[in-house]
């Protein structure tokens, strides 16, 4: 029988935009909202944050914000490095166990209200311990999907005991999905037991922010890097490989947009290598901005090592950029060597130089990989086909 009603699913996250133009877990939130489109109704809990609302409607999604602590010491969350402060202080170990009761109370008291008998838990780490504590109060009444979209994996992959508070929910999970076939991996190096449940299913972007912008002129051999600057990202390796490439390429430039802990060592490494004329570090621009720099690009670059996915190279073939990344990760899922970009060995500024000068000298590859990235992205990595994928998804559970 035909659905009549909206399946009403709940998102259990611990990133999610806190205000319109906040870019935490924003895809989250356009996922919602295109969800929408195929008669699914999301309600999110997420954390409370300096000078957010506890509750609020968001373009048709009705978010619950649980408080933890005062506002000065709400800062789990949102940042990007709950767990490296956990690490850094032990004693926040409390704040997380606070921050788990408070959510899986909001948790209940959403699901009572509207009724929801899916729940969406993403990122498995820690948000494992409020799935288990649902099935516990709920029992059969409602199904459970854990979401990985990176560092949770890695996490479970390299600790055990991490591994086995996750392990419960991940049995009595009824699926599980993850942004890469390299995250798929990650998981079942540490469980086969889940290998039925586990679907890869990649982040979506918004094909209406990015695309190929024809008011902005393509400038010539201008390399782009859009990251976090921190070691994994491989960036040194990324300058060298431009400096190698300067002496076929004289006009090369690179462009690296990010911030973290990183940028003053980058910064002395590109005044050590003698690079300052061509390259240059800049701090992060909106999404709008950074359309503009993706068009005005000849190449974008991911070197990163084990990347989860590798979401600005997906950005880059929305608006049509020719796009290199190192063989790593989850970065093979998305470029397909020699159709739809370039893949080079991982840690090597010989062989990242050679796919710079290859790309950059032969205007025909460059374009043609540019097209064929384009249609790969419009057809697996927009909003419309990753809505689609999770409402085929939810309404198999329902």
């Amino acid at each position: 029988m035909e659905q009549t009603k909206p399946i009403k699913v709940l998102f259990v996250t611990h990133n999610y935009p806190r205000r319109r133009g906040d870019y935490s877990g924003v895809f989250l939130h356009l996922l919602a909202t295109k969800l929408l489109d195929f008669g699914i109704e999301v309600h999110v809990v997420a954390p409370h944050d300096r000078n957010t609302a506890e509750y609020e409607d968001m373009d048709g999604i009705k978010v619950y914000r649980f408080k933890y602590a005062d506002s000065k010491h709400e800062t789990l969350a949102y940042r990007g490095n709950m767990h490296r402060q956990l690490a850094a202080n032990p004693f926040k170990l409390f704040t997380l166990m606070k921050f788990l009761r408070r959510a899986t109370a909001k948790a209940v008291e959403v699901i009572d209200k509207e009724g929801i008998e899916l729940v969406s838990v993403h990122w498995v780490v820690p948000n494992c311990v409020i799935a288990t504590r649902l099935k516990r109060h709920f029992g059969d009444r409602i199904k459970t999907i854990l979401h990985s979209h990176g560092t949770d994996a890695r996490i479970i992959n390299s600790f055990y005991p991490v591994y086995l508070m996750a392990r419960k929910a991940m049995l009595q999970s009824e699926s599980w999905t993850v942004v890469s076939t390299f995250i798929q991996r990650l998981i079942l190096e540490r469980n086969v037991d889940v290998a039925e449940k586990i679907r890869v299913f990649p982040m979506p972007n918004d094909e209406s922010i990015f695309y190929p912008d024809e008011a902005v002129r393509e400038e010539r051999n201008l390399v782009v890097a859009v990251s976090r600057l921190t070691k994994q990202k491989r960036l040194p390796h990324l300058i060298e490989a431009v400096k190698i490439a300067s002496s076929e390429v004289h006009d090369i430039k690179l462009e690296i947009y990010g911030s973290g802990p990183e940028r003053a060592n980058l910064r002395r490494f590109i005044k050590e290598q003698g690079m300052e004329r061509h390259v240059s570090i800049k701090s992060p621009v909106s999404q709008n901005d950074l359309r503009t720099i993706y068009n005005r690009a000849s190449v974008v670059v991911l070197n990163s090592s084990r990347e989860g996915f590798g979401l600005i190279l997906t950005e880059a073939m929305l608006c049509r950029r020719a796009v290199i990344g190192a063989e790593s990760g989850g970065i093979v899922d998305i470029i397909e060597h020699e159709q739809t970009g370039l893949l080079v060995e991982p840690d090597s500024a010989v062989d990242l130089s050679k796919a710079l000068i290859r790309i950059l000298k032969d205007n025909s590859l460059r374009e043609q990989m540019a097209q064929a990235g384009y249609e790969k992205a419009l057809e697996e990595f927009s909003s419309y086909s990753a809505a689609k994928r999770f409402a085929e998804l939810y309404k198999e559970l329902s």
